[in-house]
C-alpha cells in the first residue's frame, strides 16, 4: 500500500511539473515573432517551376501543359511555405500543432495542419515547413492572364509575389492530455 501511495505521489508531481513546463512554453510561444521566410518545391500541375522566370525557361512539353491548365482556368499548385519563428524570450517556446489558412485576395484557398512538435530555444529562429496543395483556378477567374503568369513565375520569390496573399497560423500546445490553441490566428503577409 505504501508503494502505491509513493507511485501516485510521484505521478502527481511529474504531471504538475509537466503542466508548469508546458504553461511556460505556451507563454513564450505567445511572444514569438512569426514571419514568412520562403517557398520551395513549387509545382504547377506536373511542372516544377521553382526558380523559373518565364515560359522561355520551360520545355515545349511543360509550356503546353501549363498553357492547357491556364486556358481551362485550372491551376493545381503544390509548394512548401517556410514560416520563420523567432523566440526573443529567455524560455523555450514549443508548438505541438499548427493550424494554417492560406488566403489570396481575402479568399481562403487552402488550409491544413502541421502536427510535428517544434521547440524554439531562447534567442533562436527556426523555420517550420508547411506543405500546401490546392487548385487556384477558381480564385484566378477574377485575374487577368498576365496576373496569373506573374504569380506563377514569381511565387517562389518571397519579395516578388505580385498579389495580396496572407498565411494565417494558429499554434497550439498540449498540456497534459488537452491541446490548447492560441486564441486567434497570427497573420503573416506573403506579398510584395
Amino acid at each position: 500500500m505504501k508503494h502505491i501511495r509513493t507511485v501516485v505521489i510521484v505521478c502527481c508531481f511529474s504531471m504538475l511539473f509537466s503542466a508548469c513546463k508546458s504553461t511556460k512554453q505556451a507563454q513564450a510561444l505567445r511572444d514569438c515573432n512569426y514571419s514568412f521566410a520562403s517557398i520551395s518545391n513549387l509545382k504547377v500541375g506536373d511542372v516544377y517551376i521553382q526558380g523559373k522566370q518565364s515560359f522561355r525557361d520551360l520545355s515545349l512539353q511543360e509550356t503546353m501543359g501549363l498553357s492547357q491548365l491556364l486556358m481551362a482556368r485550372k491551376l493545381p499548385v503544390s509548394l512548401t511555405a517556410h514560416i520563420a519563428i523567432q523566440n526573443p524570450n529567455s524560455k523555450t517556446a514549443a508548438i505541438d500543432a499548427l493550424e494554417w489558412i492560406l488566403e489570396v485576395r481575402s479568399k481562403e484557398v487552402a488550409k491544413g495542419e502541421v502536427t510535428k512538435r517544434v521547440e524554439v530555444k531562447p534567442g533562436q529562429t527556426i523555420q517550420v515547413p508547411i506543405d500546401v496543395a490546392t487548385d487556384l483556378g477558381n480564385i484566378f477567374k477574377a485575374f487577368t492572364m498576365k496576373e496569373i503568369t506573374d504569380v506563377m513565375f514569381n511565387i517562389s520569390n518571397a519579395d516578388g509575389i505580385p498579389i495580396e496573399a496572407k498565411l494565417k497560423i494558429k499554434p497550439s500546445i498540449t498540456v497534459g492530455r488537452k491541446q490548447i490553441k492560441a486564441p486567434s490566428y497570427f497573420v503573416i503577409d506573403v506579398m510584395k
